[in-house]
């Protein structure tokens, strides 16, 4: 029993952890739109059997980064500016919704949560150690959703969780005024605290607003640098050709 739990928690970390370079990978451009995801290649790389790639693309798919075809396999989707903007307009509709809820019920418990993980965040500032600021970045709006107290809210946002985390690894690492964002966090908790929804509802929107320039200026970014390019390399080191 105890070891058939610990072999389905090894799997679900390695799909999980090949869904999170993948997912990077084309965030970055670094896999370019039309390149075909070839599963044997793939598993070669990461060392695993073919399964847990499988189920990596086929949350990829979900997430939109990724179209399967019958008979012909997986291919990139990319990820374009515009998908920033639909990305942030979802959590839009389900974070300030979620905000609003959470400040008419809100309890000591789930506030002294929000305020440990902007701890988590405030210290990786302090450490200046930007690469550390995104798991409690994710958790804590995550948090925000699940204290609206409404499992259909919470089902709508995990599936974006993996895209969130991937913007937010990019975002945490080049906003150049981190103590703002870990500050901003902190004054929403505040306003929850107070049971003030208006005030969290334009709170976090403002949070969100700003989440979107900069995730946009780091695309801008690395358009500049070439890294939207399409890799070439790093390319054909995780799949086949584009098709």
């Amino acid at each position: 029993m105890v070891s058939s739990v610990l072999e389905a928690a090894r799997h679900a970390a390695l799909w999980e952890g090949v869904a999170a370079e993948l997912r990077r990978a084309i965030i970055y451009g670094e896999l370019p739109a039309g390149l075909h995801l070839e599963e044997p290649s793939l598993a070669r790389k990461f060392g695993i059997s073919r399964v847990p790639v499988r189920e990596a693309i086929a949350r990829l798919e979900r997430e939109g980064l990724v179209r399967i075809e019958p008979r012909r396999g997986a291919f990139v989707v990319g990820f374009a500016e515009d998908d920033v903007g639909n990305v942030y307009g979802c959590r839009r509709l389900i974070e300030l919704a979620s905000v609003r809820r959470a400040a008419a019920r809100v309890q000591a418990s789930g506030l002294a949560r929000l305020r440990a993980l902007a701890d988590r965040m405030d210290d990786a500032v302090r450490r200046r150690r930007s690469e550390l600021m995104a798991e409690p970045d994710v958790e804590y709006h995550r948090q925000l959703v699940s204290l609206a107290e409404n499992r259909f809210l919470l089902g709508a946002w995990e599936p974006l969780a993996g895209l969130v985390t991937a913007m937010l690894e990019i975002t945490d690492t080049t906003y150049d005024n981190l103590p703002v964002a870990v500050a901003s966090h902190r004054e929403i908790v505040d306003a929850l605290e107070g049971h003030d929804a208006d005030r969290a509802e334009r709170l976090l929107a403002e949070h969100l607003r700003e989440g979107e320039r900069v995730m946009r200026e780091a695309l801008a970014r690395l358009a500049g640098d070439g890294a939207l390019a399409g890799l070439g390399r790093g390319a054909r080191a995780h799949g086949g050709e584009a098709g």
